[in-house]
Parts: C-alpha cells; structure tokens; sequence
C-alpha cells in the first residue's frame, strides 16, 4: 500500500520512525489498496481523518511515536468514515488495535481502563490485556456490552495480579 508523508513530518523522518510506520501499515492488509496519508501533529499523541485516509503524528525528540500510537490511528481508518469494518468510539480502537497484533504493545491503551496501566506497569499486563481483547471480539459477537465485559475482566485480572505480588512479598 502506497503511503504518502506530508512535507512537515518528512521533515522530521528516521529511519526507525519510517521502519515502525512501515511495518504497522503492513498489519492493516485491508488498507492494501488506499494511499494512506502520514502527517504531523502537535495536538495529540496522534490523530486520524477516516474520510481522507490520513493520520498524524506527535513526532517529539524525547517520545519516540510507538506502534500502539500508530496501529491505534490506522485502527481509526477502519471506522466509520473510512472502511466501517471496526466499530466506532476510541475504546473500540485501543480494543481492536491491541488484538490485531503483539507489535501494538509497545505501549499502554490510551482510553481503554487507562486508570489501570502505568508505563513501569504495562509491560506485565500487555500479553493477559491482548488475550482479553481478543475474546472481547468474540463475546461481541453475542453480547453488545462486550466492552463492559472486557473492563470487568481487567479491573479483575489487575486486582489479582496485585494481590499474587503482596502475597509473593510476604512470602519472601
């Protein structure tokens, strides 16, 4: 799929950034045949425009742009607005884009239980949480209050892993 980098991000391209967006694109192959559109912003982590099939990207010297931002933009071209095969509502997109592939966590969901992860902590919980997202899927197919379904699972899963770590502490 042809991407496109507007002159303000080209401007400030690497080699890594060009390689993670690359190799994030290569996990959309339903985006295959559109011209996907990479831009700069400075408002946000990153953005996404659907209708135009552009997203944008908070470059900072300090902050490198991780593929669970750039998946997480490219999951928004599936909603409404672009192909509508994802449901809409930003929870949605952490859902999906951490189910599509192990590479999206590099780093915490921005809105999906965000109260619960912390960059020292997400680390231990992604593999569990992508599992989690993944059955999600599946309990949607019967149950519209999948998301519901999936904060419960992780509020527990989270609680359980701090209660195994003050019991393994005491032991020690």
């Amino acid at each position: 799929m042809p991407i496109r980098y507007t002159t303000p991000i080209a401007n400030l391209m690497t080699p890594p950034l060009d390689q993670r967006i690359q190799q994030c694109v290569a996990e959309f192959p339903e985006l295959g045949d559109r011209k996907i559109t990479v831009g700069l912003t400075r408002s946000a982590d990153g953005t996404a425009e659907a209708e135009s099939m552009t997203i944008r990207l908070n470059v900072r010297p300090r902050k490198p742009v991780s593929c669970f931002t750039i998946g997480h933009e490219l999951t928004h071209l599936l909603q409404r607005g672009g192909l509508a095969i994802v449901p809409d509502g930003e929870q949605q997109c952490d859902v999906w884009t951490l189910a599509r592939s192990a590479l999206f966590l590099d780093d915490r969901p921005s809105y999906l239980c965000a109260h619960l992860w912390s960059r020292d902590n997400w680390p231990l919980h992604a593999g569990p949480v992508r599992q989690l997202c993944l059955e999600a899927i599946e309990v949607r197919k019967t149950n519209r209050r999948y998301l519901a379904w999936l904060r419960q699972q992780l509020e527990a899963a989270v609680l359980t892993y701090a209660r195994d770590a003050v019991r393994r502490r005491r032991e020690a």
